[in-house]
C-alpha cells in the first residue's frame, strides 16, 4: 500500500509539475510577444548591433524553453508514465518540424546567414533525438509487456542506427548547400562583370541567377518546403532579385546598384567560408 501511494505520489508531482511548466511557457510566449510590440519604438532607436542581438531573443528563448520542457519531460514523467513522455517527445518533434524555424529572425537576413548554416543542423538532430527517445520510451513500454523482448530489442536497434543517418545527412546536406551557395554566388559575380563590359551579353547572368535563386530558395536542413529553416527570407530573396535585373536593365550603367548586387552576393560567400564541402 506504501509503495503505490509513494509512485502515486511521484506521478501526480511529476504531472502538477509539468502542467505548471507548460502553462509557464505559454505565459512566457505571450509575454514576449507583448513586449516586443510594446518596446518596438525603443529598440528602433538603439545602435545597429544591440537591434540585432535583441531580436535574437526569441530564438534564444525558443531553444532555452523547450531544452528545459524536454528534460522535465525526460526526469519528471518518463520513469512513471512512459506513453504520456512519448506523446509529448512527439510533440516537441512535430512542432519544429512544421514550425519550429518560425521562431528564426528574418531581419539582417545577409548578417545572420552564418548564424543559421551553423546552428540549423544541431538543432535538427536535438529534434531527431527528442523523436528517438521517445520511439525508444514506446518500444521499451511495449518490450516490458511482450513475451518477444529479443524482436523489440532489434527494433530498437534498427531504429537507432536509422536515426543517426538522418542525422548525418543533414549535416552533409548543409555542407553541400553551403558549396552550392559560393559557387552559384561566385558564377553570378563573374557573369555581372563581364556584363559590364559586354552589355549586349545578359543571358548568362539571367542563368546565373536562376541556378542561385533556386538554391536560395531551398531550405538549410530539409528537403520539405514546409519544413526547416530558410536561407534567405522571400522577401530577401524577391529584392535580390529586382536589383539583379535592375542591374541587367541598366546594362552595368548604374554603378550604386552593381555594388549593392556585389555586396549582397560577396556576403553569401563570407557566411559560407569553412562549410563547403564539394565532395560531400
Amino acid at each position: 500500500m506504501a509503495t503505490i501511494t509513494f509512485q502515486f505520489t511521484v506521478v501526480l508531482t511529476g504531472t502538477t509539475g509539468l502542467v505548471l511548466l507548460t502553462f509557464s511557457l505559454g505565459f512566457g510566449v505571450v509575454a514576449s510577444i507583448a513586449a516586443s510590440w510594446l518596446l518596438r519604438p525603443m529598440i528602433e532607436e538603439l545602435p545597429r548591433k544591440s537591434q540585432q542581438r535583441i531580436t535574437a531573443a526569441p530564438l534564444v528563448a525558443y531553444v532555452a524553453l523547450t531544452a528545459v520542457f524536454v528534460l522535465s519531460v525526460a526526469l519528471l514523467l518518463a520513469p512513471s508514465d512512459r506513453v504520456m513522455a512519448t506523446m509529448l517527445l512527439f510533440l516537441v518533434w512535430g512542432y519544429h518540424s512544421l514550425y519550429g524555424s518560425g521562431v528564426e529572425p528574418s531581419s539582417w537576413a545577409y548578417e545572420r546567414l552564418r548564424g543559421r548554416l551553423r546552428r540549423a543542423a544541431p538543432l535538427r538532430v536535438a529534434v531527431h533525438a527528442c523523436g528517438l527517445v521517445g520511439v525508444l520510451l514506446l518500444l521499451q513500454h511495449a518490450r516490458t509487456n511482450s513475451p518477444y523482448s529479443t524482436v523489440f530489442v532489434g527494433v530498437m536497434a534498427t531504429v537507432t542506427l536509422g536515426v543517426l543517418g538522418a542525422s548525418l545527412k543533414v549535416f552533409v546536406r548543409v555542407r553541400r548547400l553551403c558549396a552550392a551557395l559560393d559557387q552559384h554566388a561566385h558564377k553570378l559575380i563573374l557573369e555581372l562583370e563581364k556584363f559590364r563590359a559586354a552589355p549586349e551579353e545578359k543571358q548568362p547572368v539571367e542563368e546565373a541567377w536562376g541556378n542561385l535563386r533556386r538554391t536560395l530558395s531551398h531550405k538549410i536542413d530539409t528537403g520539405l518546403s514546409i519544413s526547416g529553416v530558410f536561407v534567405l527570407p522571400a522577401a530577401t530573396i524577391t529584392e535580390l532579385h529586382h536589383l539583379v535585373y535592375r542591374a541587367i536593365r541598366a546594362a552595368g550603367a548604374d554603378d550604386r546598384v552593381h555594388r549593392q548586387v556585389i555586396a549582397r552576393l560577396r556576403m553569401l560567400r563570407i557566411a559560407c567560408v569553412g562549410r563547403t564541402d564539394t565532395l560531400a
